[in-house]
């Protein structure tokens, strides 16, 4: 039986190890199948696919994408793309922009709560690579602000907070376009109970490949029910950690959660 986790995050986005250290600690647990799926952006990928090649691991192309859905945020798994494909290219860089105007408007709104230092600037990221608020919290925990992670989301970064600032979106519909048009599949990211029914309908009305069924927010109920409904309307199940080597956000360890692949994730391993 193969363990696959196909959800994990490296310093590409928000995650605590680089992507060769995701992949070896991977390994290390035991996994055989993995996916690195950092948010709006596949600026680990090169890296990532290079170590499980050493590794003789087997690897999927991913990407977390947010959007939008009826007014509702969802994220989108996408698998098995071609990282060059142009519009994916364009598509995600206009993500990571996105991101970096959103990370300017949180640095200057906490500097006017006196929350950061008035010479605070956002974070500068590499190439490739995008910026959540993981770093703005790291800004305030480097500021003495708050003590930690948990306090920062806490008291300015989530919804309903004076300084918290939406992230613009996209329509989910011109992910699945994009994906699709760079030959790759998409998956709804971690429904649980937070994901209205009718979103989830309109997505598998829009065109969905697949549900993730194993997450460390879903019971065992909430697992039972999204395997039948992908059953219902033919969508194949993925299932993963989360992982993102700190306690706020997904596993801390890896080989935790896994699942074992259905054929149709396995269609989208590729060979060097």
């Amino acid at each position: 039986m193969l363990k696959a986790d196909l959800h994990m995050h490296s310093t590409a986005s928000d995650g605590q190890l680089s992507p060769t250290e995701v992949v070896r600690l991977a390994s290390r647990s035991g996994l055989d199948v993995i996916a690195l799926t950092d948010h709006d952006t596949t600026g680990g990928l090169v890296e990532a696919r290079k170590e499980a090649d050493s590794l003789g691991i087997q690897m999927i192309e991913g990407a977390e994408i947010s959007a939008s859905c009826l007014s509702e945020e969802v994220h989108l798994l996408s698998y098995g793309f071609d990282a060059a494909h142009v519009q994916l290219v364009t598509f995600l860089q206009l993500q990571q922009d996105r991101r970096r105007e959103r990370a300017v408007k949180f640095v200057e709104i906490l500097k006017a709560e006196g929350a950061l230092p008035h010479n605070a600037t956002a974070p500068e990221p590499k190439p490739g690579k995008t910026i959540a608020r993981p770093h703005i919290a790291q800004m305030l925990i480097e500021a003495g602000t708050v003590p930690d992670m948990n306090q920062a989301f806490n008291k300015y970064l989530t919804p309903g907070k004076r300084t918290f600032i939406p992230k613009p979106l996209p329509d989910a519909q011109d992910v699945f376009e994009v994906v699709h048009s760079a030959g790759g599949k998409v998956v709804l990211a971690h429904p649980g109970h937070n994901t209205s029914h009718r979103v989830v309908m309109h997505l598998i009305n829009g065109g969905l490949d697949g549900i993730e069924v194993v997450h460390p927010s879903h019971d065992k109920m909430l697992e039972s029910y999204y395997r039948s409904l992908a059953d219902q309307f033919g969508l194949f199940t993925t299932g993963g950690s989360d992982f993102h080597g700190r306690k706020r956000h997904g596993e801390l360890v890896l080989g935790h959660i896994w699942i074992e692949p259905v054929k149709e994730v396995l269609s989208l391993i590729r060979t060097s």
